[in-house]
């Protein structure tokens, strides 16, 4: 039988919300609040059991490819996602990011599932390893690159990949949206998440107006990284100059609460997979 990994993300998000303070810096409010932006449903960045990714990621690893890197994890999603594709072989993770706290949150996770994993607190652009995955997510993390740095991140990415490795990325496109001194988008997004918080009876870390005023914040912040992918061929191009080849490029889909698949449509935000190999 096969082991159940499952992510209590409540008390996780509770957590999140306080290591954040003590172990963050400029991505305090991402990490305080993405696991309730999770539980909301908030956001086209979560996944879940039997997403397409999960289905990609089951058929690499049962192809023989064991030894993954995520690159860049906001909490324990993503951690949470590889392992149950892994489930049934011996899968070997380590988890990146510049943040000590989501790699705390997977370290802690994985304690309870009894399962060695490693941790990498490192900047992705910095990365310096040759051949050393078989497997390479890259989810949302592009996004949080500026555009200089994006290249040289997904070069650093390639030198990590085995000649039969395989990267894949999911990213947004999307219109850069200026936005206007009436424009509300950020207060009805805050509003929208602690409402279907409370319908689903998820209990708050803090003050609601605080939690309301730094959904709001952490809204604006979001804004500032759309378009930089307006079009897939724009992700397909920086892999290819990169040294790799696109095998495949999907639309995805990701079930949303009502309001938030409101927001997504006013924005023309829609989401990609790509799966690539490195060039011969």
């Amino acid at each position: 039988m096969l082991p159940v990994y499952s992510e209590p993300l409540s008390d996780l998000a509770a957590q999140a919300y306080q290591l954040s303070d003590r172990l963050c810096e400029s991505c305090r409010d991402l990490h305080a609040l993405w696991p309730y932006i999770r539980l909301s449903r908030s956001s086209t960045g979560v996944e879940v059991e039997g997403s397409q990714l999960t289905h990609v990621l089951r058929r690499l690893i049962a192809d023989g490819r064991r030894d993954l890197l995520i690159a860049g994890a906001a909490d324990t999603g993503l951690l949470t996602l590889v392992t149950r594709a892994g489930a049934g072989h011996f899968v070997n993770i380590a988890v990146l990011d510049i943040c000590e706290t989501p790699l705390e949150l997977c370290r802690r996770l994985a304690k309870q599932w009894s399962m060695p994993i490693e941790t990498l607190r490192e900047d992705l652009r910095e990365l310096n390893v040759r051949q050393q995955f078989d497997l390479i997510l890259v989810h949302g993390t592009l996004h949080f690159i500026d555009e200089s740095g994006r290249l040289r991140a997904v070069r650093r990415m390639r030198d990590s990949l085995r000649p039969n490795g395989r990267m894949v990325l999911l990213f947004n496109t999307s219109k850069a949206r200026a936005l206007k001194a009436e424009d509300n988008v950020h207060a009805e997004y805050a509003a929208a998440v602690l409402r279907e918080l409370k319908h689903q009876h998820v209990p708050l870390p803090d003050n609601e107006a605080i939690i309301y005023d730094r959904l709001a914040a952490h809204s604006r912040r979001r804004q500032l990284r759309e378009g930089a992918f307006v079009k897939p061929i724009d992700a397909k191009l920086l892999l290819e100059t990169a040294g790799l080849k696109a095998i495949s490029c999907d639309q995805i889909n990701v079930r949303l609460s009502s309001e938030a698949a409101g927001f997504v449509t006013r924005i023309s935000k829609q989401r990609f997979m790509v799966v690539a190999e490195p060039k011969s």
